[in-house]
């Protein structure tokens, strides 16, 4: 038993699918992980730290804090063998130690961009280079990444998400009898945790011999014909990219029979792991069962139209719904405007991603400086340079913007910036007015075909209350290095809500949460005939840039 006892997993309840994708990665570690997201305070790092207790020595467990060095992440030169024994000999990093186990990875939509990108290097390849002065070695690193996060602090990039291999949503339970039997569990463990920890030693271990065993029968396990045709029907139905889905789907079919201790797979064990393969993978996919009812409800749909079906002939045709409602978002195509992309500073593309990079002493070749010339010179390491930029929509989709099409003009204004930067990288978020106030309808994305999709859907209502968009824009922002940040903010400047005076209010919480940022662009929409010129006003006052649409 470990010095420190964690809450023992096979105490945990209400977390079922997590336990299970889980234990699905333990069988069959080539499957690659489990992202969790869900509210706060349910259990997801709780579940994840007793995964670590039952699997004891038998399966390496690594927790990678979000605020790692690079050196702890990656590895580094051991510096006292360096300084008495003149040997340079690499002390492992966390995604080296990884190897053969699980990285877990708390808040991981908060991780730093480079960590994230080497994680996704990893990942794919099995392993990384280590790169350090003199130094060039290759480091095994085949892991299975687990990650939690609470959605509402930010989206996880889309390249990242792709890599898990299956995904849970967990959420606060209502039940009253399941609350209550978790807080009792909770009590008595934190009350006497030995005793609780003993009481349950014989599960934990039954648990882990079913774990050991369902792995060693894995490779005999048969994948029916009938599976994977269905394997292959679901992922085409959901329209999912590529064949990694495909493959996860029948990789956890057959971990889950492992893990139920049958032969072969059947299509309720397909379809009772689905969800955790293709949910996050696509925004079409219907589990199964509710495909069933949907089917059913739709036989019954058609079967009452039959009846009351027009005959051929008849006047009274009506265009289909999803027509009707395509036909609200289309962008004018009776103005000779062309919509053109918004100007973006190229400056901002390559920013560092240390602002204090050129602080830093590069160590190893300071120690071997010394050895050599026996005097103390700092050498500092390089700045080095990150290509990366985000970019802000602050959209104004107020019920003012109804008038004269100018939504669709927005719409086509985000698009067309989208397609015209497709070789940088560059991070999209968009923050939207509604209800008299305003909230992030994008977190930071990469996905250009995520944020055509929710641009797509933009419609207007509601009054303008720029004040509480811009205190938005800071919320969005508060774990960004500012520097890498674009704004535009795309309104009329008729702001009518969020206090006695809304123009000094936007004007307050402006200079209050983003006076910091040094590339703001105000693009003014309107374009009706009678110009109030509020928008250029704001700018004005705020001295931030200002583009009139009649010019673009």
């Amino acid at each position: 038993m470990q010095n420190k006892i964690n809450f023992p997993f096979t105490a945990i309840v209400g977390q079922d699918d997590f336990k299970l994708c889980l234990l699905l990665n333990l069988i069959d570690p080539t499957i690659g992980g489990v992202l969790a997201t869900g509210d706060k305070g349910t259990g997801k790092t709780t579940t994840v730290r007793a995964l670590s207790q039952l699997m004891g020595e038998d399966f390496p467990f690594v927790n990678l804090p979000i605020g790692a060095t690079e050196d702890r992440v990656l590895g580094s030169v051991n510096l006292e063998a360096l300084i008495n024994q003149k040997k340079t000999i690499v002390d492992k990093g966390l995604l080296a130690k990884s190897h053969q186990g699980f990285l877990y990875i708390d808040e991981i939509n908060l991780l730093n961009d480079y960590l994230m990108d080497v994680l996704l290097d990893a990942a794919a390849s099995g392993g990384y280079h280590l790169e350090r002065e003199g130094i060039s070695e290759w480091l095994d690193s085949r892991f299975c990444l687990v990650g939690t996060m609470n959605p509402e602090e930010g989206e996880l990039r889309p390249q990242l998400k792709d890599r898990f291999g299956l995904s849970v949503a967990i959420s606060t339970p209502k039940d009253i009898t399941l609350r209550k039997k978790i807080a009792l569990q909770r009590l008595n463990f934190d009350t006497n945790t030995t005793e609780f920890y003993k009481r349950l030693k014989e599960e934990e271990s039954a648990l882990k011999a079913e774990v050991l065993s369902a792995k060693n029968k894995l490779v005999d396990v048969v994948l029916s014909e009938k599976v994977q045709n269905e394997a292959a029907k679901l992922t085409v139905e959901a329209n999912v990219e590529g064949l990694r889905a495909d493959i996860l789907l029948l990789k956890t079919t057959r971990a889950y029979a492992a893990l139920l201790g049958e032969s072969e797979t059947t299509e309720a064990m397909l379809y009772k792991i689905a969800p955790f393969v293709l949910a996050h993978r696509s925004s079409d996919f219907t589990p199964p069962k509710e495909k069933e009812n949907s089917t059913e409800q739709n036989s019954k749909e058609e079967e009452k139209k039959e009846n009351t079906e027009p005959q051929q002939g008849s006047n009274s045709f009506q265009l289909p719904e999803q027509i009707k409602n395509g036909l609200q978002f289309s962008i004018p195509q009776a103005s000779k405007k062309k919509v053109v992309a918004l100007p973006t500073n190229n400056e901002l593309i390559k920013s560092p991603y240390i602002a204090k990079e050129a602080d830093r002493i590069a160590l190893v070749k300071t120690i071997k400086n010394y050895i050599v010339t026996q005097k103390f010179t700092k050498i500092y390491q390089q700045i080095t340079e990150k290509a990366s930029a985000k970019i802000v929509f602050l959209l104004d989709t107020s019920a003012s913007m109804a008038v004269d099409k100018q939504l669709g003009y927005i719409k086509g204004i985000v698009q067309k910036t989208i397609v015209s930067y497709p070789a940088k990288k560059i991070e999209y978020a968009i923050v939207v007015l509604e209800n008299s106030s305003a909230k992030i309808l994008q977190y930071f994305t990469t996905d250009s075909k995520r944020i055509h999709e929710v641009s797509y859907q933009l419609r207007a209502g509601g009054k303008t209350n720029l004040g509480s968009a811009f205190s938005k824009v800071f919320e969005l922002l508060k774990s960004i290095n500012i520097k890498t940040v674009q704004l535009f903010v795309l309104t009329d400047g008729k702001i009518n809500a969020g206090h006695e005076n809304p123009f000094d209010f936007a004007v307050k919480n402006y200079k209050m949460y983003l006076s910091k940022l040094s590339n703001t662009t105000i693009v003014d929409t309107e374009n009706g005939f009678v110009k109030l010129g509020r928008a250029k006003r704001l700018a004005e006052v705020l001295n931030l840039r200002y583009i009139p649409f009649s010019s673009l």
